[in-house]
């Protein structure tokens, strides 16, 4: 059985769209809400690859191949970094 979350989906999508919509920094709504500013910017990153869908996954999403196939054709192409 995984862990419960601190943050419910709806939570998480607010402090998403704090940053996104340029109402505060990811670094300042992270220190606010307690969290490290690398978790934020996964949340953010999880939004905006898979929508409000991804701000509720955990760390032991299962991807399909060809979720995986595009993720590496598009780092190798320079669309991204690794942690994209």
């Amino acid at each position: 059985m995984g862990r419960k979350g601190a943050f419910t989906t709806n939570e998480k999508l607010e402090y998403v769209h704090r940053c996104l919509d340029g109402i505060d920094s990811i670094n300042n709504t992270a220190k606010l809400i307690g969290v490290d500013n690398s978790t934020l910017r996964e949340w953010i990153r999880n939004f905006q690859a898979l929508g409000v869908d991804g701000l509720g996954t955990s760390k032991n999403s299962f991807y399909s191949e060809e979720i995986k196939n595009i993720a590496v054709r598009d780092y190798l192409d320079g669309k991204g970094s690794l942690a994209d």
